[in-house]
């Protein structure tokens, strides 16, 4: 039981739900509701690549670990480095071959998010070039989604909001240890009003809603955004490394909020529900294994 909860530290099994809440507003979306089980396989190959990704990514910072995060599976020493990389290297073949047996464009959708994730974890992980390529990954994973139907120039516009998102929690993430440049507060800030935008966009341009649907469309982007600067806002009155991580923590998990908002706002009221059933589990699974960050 140990050893499995190792495990699952290791690969951040809570913010699994994350990547399972992009695959599936991201389809009902492009789908137009219209869901079959085949999304099963976009379910279980996204799963794989983000588990991968987390584990691959302890793999290539086990120095640094060392001295900042002892406690970890890895350098703690209750997952072996080699055991590591095997599970993140099985674990992302097995997302492809998923990926491919829904599709061939989903397989290489699946080849273009495996090159995202070692490009991040191996060479590009820094300032904010850093950002933009963990960003890529969640964006493609969102194209992994929405390759259900069929890829278009409106899937690539419904991620946006997904990508800014990423780049925004990513860029104030390199600060949860050190806590010395505030001024992550502010690019996160800015990456929320692309946000905003960028639903802003989508409601009148991409979504086609009129009347009270319109209206509840604004109004849930409104209260989602001011939910956010208010979290942020406190960060910003005590900047330190435990409210930058407690931070970090909410914005990981609320990925599940954001794609309940942009299912909702496409007007598919029931599936964002759906999505937001995904949060109790996430939350319980990380108040027991305390592994997201």
């Amino acid at each position: 039981m140990a050893k499995l909860v190792n495990y699952l530290k290791l690969v951040r099994a809570p913010a699994g739900f994350t990547a399972l809440s992009n695959i599936i507003a991201a389809s009902v979306i492009m789908s137009a509701g219209h869901l079959s089980i085949n999304v099963l396989y976009l379910l279980v190959a996204s799963v794989c690549f983000y588990f991968a990704g987390m584990t691959l990514n302890d793999c290539f910072d086990y120095a640094e670990d060392l001295a900042e995060r002892p406690s970890r599976p890895i350098p703690s020493g209750d997952i072996s480095i080699k055991q590591a990389w095997l599970l993140g290297t099985g674990l992302m073949a097995l997302g492809l071959i998923m990926a491919f047996l829904h599709n061939s464009i989903s397989g290489y959708v699946g080849i273009a998010l495996c090159l995202s994730i070692l490009v991040y974890n191996g060479w590009l992980k820094e300032g904010l070039l850093g950002s933009f390529c963990m960003a890529s990954c969640r964006y493609i994973n969102w194209l992994l989604g929405a390759s259900f139907v069929a890829l278009s120039a409106k899937s690539y516009l419904i991620a946006v909001p997904i990508f800014a998102y990423i780049t925004g929690l990513t860029y104030l993430s390199k600060q949860e240890t050190t806590a010395q440049n505030k001024n992550a507060i502010w690019l996160c800030a800015l990456a929320l009003v692309i946000v905003l935008l960028s639903c802003l966009y989508l409601i009148q341009f991409e979504f086609d809603l009129a009347g009270v649907h319109k209206w509840i469309a604004l109004a849930l982007v409104v209260i989602w955004l001011a939910l956010m600067f208010n979290k942020l806002k406190q960060v910003l009155q005590h900047f330190c490394p435990e409210n930058i991580q407690k931070m970090i923590v909410f914005m990981v998990i609320g990925v599940i909020p954001l794609d309940a908002l942009l299912v909702a706002i496409s007007g598919h009221y029931i599936f964002a529900l759906v999505i937001l059933a995904l949060l109790p589990p996430c939350r319980i699974l990380n108040k027991r294994l305390n592994a997201i960050t």
